[in-house]
């Protein structure tokens, strides 16, 4: 697995690439917790590039939910149709904004971002 943390305007971004399994997602979630913990609230979490995926993920997608809601900003999933159908399985469609592209996605977080200021 492979972690590439840019911005765009300003949103962090984080993409991953490869397979997320129970023996790396504690990579996935030390980089959403350090932008959280660098006072970025709002987030995105480019899946698209992933070909396998497990429930621990889902897990530390969830807790960096939780964490950015506590602040009242947004963790938003760009996926592919793997992510999709992970997360519809599992009904996490309901609770994580997910978007198809990563410009979809900004604009979901932009207007989260403005709605809370």
């Amino acid at each position: 697995m492979e972690i590439i943390k840019n911005s765009i305007d300003k949103i962090p971004v984080i993409e991953v690439h490869g397979q997320i399994d129970l023996s790396n997602c504690y990579r996935l979630h030390d980089a959403i917790s350090d932008e959280i913990e660098g006072g970025h609230f709002y987030v995105i979490v480019n899946l698209n590039k992933i070909s396998y995926i497990d429930s621990s993920c889902l897990g530390v997608l969830l807790g960096g939910l939780e964490k950015v809601k506590k602040r009242n900003g947004a963790l938003v999933i760009v996926g592919n149709p793997l992510v999709d159908r992970v997360l519809t399985l599992t009904g996490l469609t309901r609770i994580f904004p997910f978007h198809s592209t990563v410009n979809g996605a900004l604009e979901d977080v932009k207007k989260a971002k403005a709605e809370s200021d």
